[in-house]
């Protein structure tokens, strides 16, 4: 709760896959809602005609393959322009997860919202692979979606609160998008058994969130969750409540936090809807952008 949250400008990977153009999508109606700029990206790693099976032959040339990777972003970039939203195109070469951090870093992306797997071929598009890595590498908030989540109304987002130190850092996040959209947040303490002792903590972390949003006029509720995992807990949460989103940490330390590793990975993964994923304070403050780059594994998964 330390920051504000701004969304200037969202930066939208696009390998021309139901989920990827989905998460376009996703993109513009944050664009809307905040009056952003997106930059649409795509990253080329070598010839696949499944790319763009409509537009593209086994005959054509790596030149004209690319021009017609940037044609079509243009079109999506124009059919943007025509809903008052502003967008730039971009074609890449490289490591897709890495590119795409580099290329969040050198724009000055807000944020980063995108598919977790794609229908097109492009192996590093699948889920828990080029999402995963993206959402570990990068120091900005990471929304990802899935094929299955189609609409965007973001009208009820869980937030939950666990024993970590780090665990309010997202709070920030979830106010500025329910602001926007309207939203109620489901707050839920996530008490395993290992942490039932610190019931006064977690009444004080709950009743600090309550005061921030009461300060913002954000409209919430509350409960209580208990189990014995957190991702697990997390996600069955999400689907008594009805949530369009769920907030999250990437922190990957063990000893700071209980989302970690597979805790993550799995709530990642298999959400049925979309997931805000939010790195924190400490972990950005720590390394600035040079030390952080594009290929920055901070997470070691």
């Amino acid at each position: 709760m330390k920051l504000a949250f701004e969304v200037t400008k969202i930066l939208v990977p696009v390998d021309f896959s139901e989920t990827s153009l989905l998460a376009l999508e996703h993109a513009s109606i944050f664009a809307e809602k905040f009056n952003s700029k997106l930059h649409l990206i795509h990253v080329y790693k070598g010839r696949d005609i499944d790319i763009l099976p409509d537009v593209t032959t086994p005959r054509m040339s790596e030149d004209e393959l690319k021009q017609r990777i940037a044609d079509e972003l243009k079109k999506h970039s124009a059919s943007l322009s025509a809903k008052g939203i502003s967008s730039d195109v971009e074609v890449r070469e490289g490591s897709v997860a890495k590119e795409i951090t580099i290329a969040a870093r050198e724009v000055e992306a807000s944020m980063i919202i995108m598919g977790t797997h794609g229908t097109s071929g492009i192996e590093e598009f699948l889920i828990g692979s080029t999402a995963y890595r993206v959402v570990t590498a990068s120091e900005l908030p990471v929304l990802t979606v899935q094929s299955h989540n189609k609409t965007a109304n973001y009208s009820k987002i869980l937030l939950g609160i666990d024993s970590s130190s780090h665990t309010r850092d997202k709070v920030s996040h979830v106010a500025a998008i329910a602001s926007a959209f309207g939203s109620t947040v489901h707050i839920s303490a996530l008490v395993t058994e290992e942490h039932e002792e610190e019931e006064k903590i977690f009444n004080m972390k709950v009743k600090q969130i309550m005061e921030y949003f009461d300060h913002r006029n954000i409209k919430y509720e509350h409960d209580e969750v208990h189990g014995d995992n957190i991702a697990e807990m997390v996600l069955a949460k999400a689907d008594d409540e009805g949530a369009d989103l769920i907030a999250i940490m990437t922190e990957q330390e063990a000893r700071t936090g209980l989302f970690v590793g597979s805790y993550a990975q799995r709530i990642v993964n298999h959400s049925k809807i979309p997931v805000l994923s939010v790195t924190p304070f400490e972990i950005v403050e720590r390394f600035s952008q040079s030390d952080l780059g594009g290929d920055y594994r901070p997470f070691y998964i």
